[in-house]
């Protein structure tokens, strides 16, 4: 079990993913309870996983020597070839459907692990079936899927796990509050303060204040991504103000609507939008998209009943382009988006018009290679509307500055500690929880570091380099995947390695010094100083 094997009572948190030196992939964190019985005196122990996510570049981890990659999880779960672990894991829980939160589970499974129960809301477990289906399990392969709704309360041994609406950039987002006798602790997950939606629910700051009105918790490890950045995550009502402005503003011209494949959030704020700009939906983005168009409904989310005065239809539904808007693919130049092989002249039936109006919600980030790309001379009679002239079209899933301030001043924690982000971006986030008076680690704590949370508040007790588990597929003869797998050492992916390391802890010793004493001693004048000096 992660997090303590010396008998004392605590909880215990351990990111194993997402917690790194320079990204955010592969987000999963351990959370451990141990307590003493008080009728027997003996040890009672319980642990869950909270996500279990897939490094999205494996090129960039150990030279690319690996297909996939996951955080190594072999002390709380029975993984072929690997000492069995002491306390496996007595459950999984979903954050929401992303893949670097939800892959992992098909990789263990490829590895022969025995997985427990999984808990996760209804379009969390949809997309989580499919992708099972995709790596070729037959359902009774699958591990038990447990349905989870925002306000339920599952027991774990002496923990208690409360799900909590999030918002993001998909709909079934939660975060959970994890207890015990010992303290609580409130996991954001990916998360922002917005309370609107146009698919499902927001986040609901009428719970967190609860929270915060029965004593708070005493550590909330939060969604650092973006916190480094001013002002609020765009909403999705502003989202869709700006759409609607920009539909009635070129209702007489073809319009292409650019999103991501997977932010089905968005896609119903553009869908509802045009509907209030009074035009038809064409969805053509490629199968990837179309298939987490197919997976609302299942999910229970009707865009059609939410939208009835409007037709949404497919590519060869029968609506005509120059008077609908076509939402597509292609903000990363994906090269199976449909849109993306119409510009690149391969073989594509997408209809564009030379005068057609493209919106493409780009941030400035250096892979939404399709706002450069559109620059070229031969695309000079489309009309290209990005993020830099409208600021509204983009919006994050995930908090900036003032969401976290009005997350944490709800959930009141007595402690704040970073997740899903680079050392740099912990290291801001901390800055922020200390100007608004919340306790903060007095380090980052990495993939592998343990943090307590009991009577005498929350420290860290452990800092280890985690390991991971490399992933090679291939084919059996059978067309079956046939794979395998090696648990390989962090190599400084979450934290320098060895002088690196040393250096890194007395440069941060240091620091704390010179900050205790410019607290603490009373300055000396230039005169004293001489006066001492002669």
């Amino acid at each position: 079990m992660s997090g303590n094997r010396n008998g004392k009572s605590g909880l215990f948190w351990t990111p194993r993913g997402g917690n790194n030196a320079a990204d955010i992939w592969a987000s999963c964190h351990t959370f451990s309870s141990v307590c003493e019985n008080a009728e027997t005196g003996e040890t009672e122990r319980a642990t869950v996983i909270v996500d279990m996510g897939q490094h999205e570049v494996p090129r960039d981890f150990a030279a690319g020597r690996f297909d996939k990659v996951v955080p190594a999880l072999d002390d709380c779960l029975n993984v072929p070839g690997q000492t069995a672990p002491e306390t496996p894991a007595a459950a999984i829980f979903l954050t929401h459907c992303h893949s670097d939160h939800i892959a992992g589970v098909y990789e263990y499974l490829h590895m022969g692990a025995k997985l427990p129960d999984i808990y996760g809301s209804r379009h969390t477990l949809n997309v989580l079936k499919k992708g099972l289906i995709d790596n070729g399990f037959s359902p009774s392969q699958w591990p038990e899927m447990k349905m989870l709704h925002a306000g339920d309360a599952v027991k774990i041994g002496n923990m208690t796990v409360e799900a909590f609406p999030a918002s993001h950039s998909v709909p079934g987002c939660f975060s959970f509050k994890i207890s015990d006798p010992n303290g609580a602790i409130f996991h954001s997950g990916d998360t922002k303060a917005d309370e609107t939606s146009f698919l499902g629910r927001g986040v609901d700051l009428n719970a967190c204040k609860k929270i915060g009105k029965n004593g708070g918790v005493d550590l909330m490890t939060f969604d650092a991504t973006a916190t480094h950045l001013k002002g609020h995550a765009t909403y999705e009502s502003e989202v869709f103000d700006t759409y609607k402005l920009l539909f009635q503003k070129h209702k007489d011209k073809q319009i292409v609507a650019v999103l991501p494949a997977a932010h089905m959030e968005r896609l119903a704020s553009v869908v509802s939008a045009a509907a209030a700009a009074g035009k038809n939906v064409i969805v053509n983005g490629g199968a990837f998209m179309e298939s987490n168009v197919l997976a609302l409904p299942l999910s229970g989310y009707d865009l059609h009943r939410k939208c009835p005065d409007i037709k949404i239809a497919g590519a060869n539904g029968g609506l005509d382009p120059k008077t609908a808007v076509t939402i597509t693919t292609g903000i990363y130049m994906e090269p199976a988006s449909p849109f993306i092989r119409r510009l690149t002249g391969e073989k594509s039936d997408f209809p564009l018009e030379k005068d057609a109006v493209v919106i493409t919600p780009t941030s400035g980030d250096k892979n939404e290679k399709l706002q450069f790309f559109l620059k070229k001379d031969q695309f000079s009679t489309l009309t290209v509307v990005t993020g830099d002239q409208y600021p509204r079209l983009y919006g994050s899933g995930h908090a900036q500055t003032d969401d976290f301030v009005k997350i944490a001043n709800n959930i009141n924690p007595r402690t704040v500690a970073p997740i899903h982000c680079s050392r740099e971006k912990a290291d801001v986030l901390n800055a922020l929880a200390t100007r608004y008076g919340f306790q903060t680690l007095p380090d980052y704590p990495h993939n592998g570091s343990t943090v307590a949370v009991d009577r005498q508040g929350c420290r860290i007790v452990s800092e280890k380099s985690p390991n991971w588990f490399g992933l090679t597929h291939g084919r059996n003869a059978d067309g079956s995947i046939a794979t395998a797998f090696v648990k390989t050492s962090d190599n400084g992916y979450s934290c320098p390695a060895g002088k690196d390391l040393l250096m890194m802890r007395q440069q941060r010793a240091s620091q704390k010094i010179a900050d205790w004493r410019r607290k603490h001693v009373r300055p000396v004048s230039l005169i004293d100083r001489r006066k001492h000096e002669r």
